[in-house]
């Protein structure tokens, strides 16, 4: 059993997971963005149909609550997609990092015997 060929075998897997993993993160962060503008627009088309039948007051508050609703649903998306991407990178490092390890100790067994 090559312990070197098999460790670079692992890493390669592994950093293959990552590279994919982001690119899942980067889909989702690109399909929330969409959908963020899909019910955004709808939102200001059903507001223009009925600003007309509301008071000054209610559109200023629907107004505001629109700017309210998609930055906090900006931020999160955010937050989710670069914690993902973090916790991809972290666990991508500590894998390499063990199999690295993993690898050395096998090495020094072999060398001792």
């Amino acid at each position: 059993m090559n312990t070197e060929r098999i460790t670079a075998t692992a890493n390669e897997l592994v950093t293959r997971f990552g590279l994919g993993a982001h690119q899942a993160i980067d889909l989702y962060r690109t399909g929330g963005q969409r959908l963020a503008e899909t019910v955004g627009q709808r939102w200001d088309d059903a507001f223009k149909q009925a600003s007309p039948q509301l008071t000054p007051e209610t559109r200023r508050n629907a107004r505001h609550a629109r700017q309210v609703f998609g930055s906090y649903y900006t931020k999160a998306l955010a937050l989710s997609a670069d914690g993902a991407g973090i916790t991809v990178d972290t666990v991508v490092g500590a894998t390499l990092t063990a199999l690295d390890r993993a690898a050395s100790q096998a090495r020094a067994r072999s060398h001792a015997a």
